[in-house]
């Protein structure tokens, strides 16, 4: 995705979504429209890439925009605002886009061949009395409906390139002439050519007012790129809401063909709700997906042990982190003893048991003595301890207590008894505060602080995903959660 074009839509939903400074007593006065209902969607031409859809009303939200924000930050929010605008070539002058705008916005993405930027589409509704004249404040300029206007401005940037307005009190404004000539066509032929945003609108998020899709599975908004395989049928669709100082992201793999729809995932999200214990990183998968998310917490030699220790393992393992503790839980058998045998980082370390109840507590030790500029010193290496009963097999660099070996027991066997006989895939992340800014996954945020300088800072608190794959399906069906602190 073109991050210049994320960066406008993020934005762009923060001033339209998450209200305006004044209310129009005009707003009031407008229905809340199911957005399946939107007369805006048939202004959308087919085979968009990308499109962000709201119906949000500025009236609704004029009151938690004021508790979960200060003066400092709204205001902060209407600066960033007014530089997106400008950007973009809109020139309010003394106008106010609460006073324009009226409730309905779409904001698409289409390829350019030419270039390797994309070309962009924004609609969205004025109230009856305004016209362009408001939007571009031009003096030179009379208003004309009906009529594609070039947008020029001396010594200026603008994306959008040109503007129309519609009998039906719609601006169409983009940076490629003919998009706005495909828009026309696609409202004058809308019963015949629905797109299939619309299809999905109307059998997924009728009631949802802020919405994103998209086709591009690789490097996108929300989801890991390990479990992406692409299918032109696929669609990810984002539903986008505000949470006290939150913006939280939900999102699907969605697919019509399939019936892969948002019910498909009710059973499995319910089923792994987000975990309220201690661990900062929790994730059921392979070991291999997890060494990203450990390896900035572990030294060289846990590093090297669990590198090779992946080579052994075809199984899912449960990785559960918090601060510098790190424990793998995986499901015992004939194996476990072979293969710990085999790991030749462990060789030379000494090894002691100790059996308890239902346990076996095993703890892996090395002291050597090494020359070091012609002074003998005393090298320790930190001890790993394994814990087996007959069903569970644990790997640690602490040793854990009695109590939470059980918790730790249920968190895996739980997820461990999700997996079904045909699941070939089956994953789930969850991974909370400092770590969840570290994911791949929104890196795109990480630009997006850059270019605002810290006006606005963008932390990612907690991210998860699940991703589940059956026998003889081609794609997985994926959802994954995030949540966004500003100004923190």
């Amino acid at each position: 995705m073109n991050f210049k074009v994320l960066a406008i839509i993020i934005l762009l939903s923060l001033c339209f979504f998450f209200g305006f400074k004044k209310i129009s007593s005009y707003s009031n006065e407008t229905t809340h429209a199911n957005i399946s209902e939107l007369k805006i969607l048939k202004y959308l031409p087919r085979d968009n890439k990308f499109l962000f859809i709201s119906n949000s009303k500025s009236s609704n939200i004029q009151n938690s925009f004021k508790t979960k924000f200060n003066g400092k930050n709204i205001d902060e929010i209407i600066l960033i605002k007014n530089s997106i605008l400008s950007y973009l070539g809109i020139d309010l002058g003394k106008n106010k886009l609460e006073d324009i705008y009226n409730n309905e916005l779409t904001i698409s993405t289409y390829e350019n061949n030419k270039s390797n930027k994309d070309d962009i589409l924004i609609v969205f509704k004025i109230k009856p009395e305004k016209n362009i004249n408001d939007l571009l404040n031009l003096s030179n300029q009379s208003d004309q409906d009906n009529e594609i206007i070039k947008i020029y401005r001396d010594n200026k940037l603008n994306y959008l390139n040109y503007i129309y307005k519609t009998k039906d009190d719609y601006i169409i404004s983009s940076s490629d002439k003919q998009l706005i000539l495909d828009s026309i066509e696609s409202s004058d032929n809308w019963t015949e050519t629905k797109n299939s945003f619309s299809e999905e609108i109307l059998r997924n998020f009728k009631n949802e007012s802020n919405i994103i899709f998209s086709r591009k599975l690789g490097k996108n908004l929300s989801f890991n790129d390990e479990n992406n395989i692409p299918d032109n049928d696929d669609m990810i669709a984002t539903k986008l809401s505000l949470e006290d100082s939150r913006i939280i992201l939900k999102s699907y793999l969605i697919n019509n063909k399939k019936d892969l729809d948002v019910l498909s995932y009710k059973k499995i999200i319910t089923q792994n709700k987000i975990s309220n214990d201690k661990y900062e990183i929790s994730i059921y998968s392979d070991l291999g997906s997890c060494l990203k998310y450990l390896s900035p917490l572990i030294n060289n030699f846990e590093k090297s042990f669990l590198d090779e220790l992946n080579n052994y393992l075809t199984q899912n393992i449960l990785l559960l982190n918090a601060k510098q503790e790190w424990i793998i839980a995986l499901e015992n058998n004939d194996q476990n003893n072979v293969f710990i045998s085999d790991i030749k980082k462990l060789k030379d370390f000494n090894k002691y048991s100790l059996e308890k109840d239902d346990y076996i507590y095993s703890i892996y030790t090395k002291d050597i003595l090494e020359e070091e500029e012609e002074i003998i010193k005393q090298f320790t290496y930190k001890a790993l301890f394994i814990i087996e009963s007959n069903n569970l097999f644990i790997i640690s660099n602490n040793l854990i207590n009695d109590g939470n070996l059980n918790s730790i027991s249920e968190k895996f066997f739980e997820l461990n008894n999700k997996q079904g006989a045909n699941d070939f895939i089956y994953k789930t992340f969850d991974i909370k505060g400092s770590h969840s800014q570290k994911t791949q996954y929104l890196s795109s945020f990480n630009n997006l602080k850059f270019m605002l300088n810290n006006i606005i800072n963008f932390s990612n608190s907690e991210f998860r995903e699940i991703s589940k794959q059956s026998i003889p399906e081609r794609n997985p069906i994926i959802y994954s959660e995030n949540r966004i602190e500003i100004f923190k």
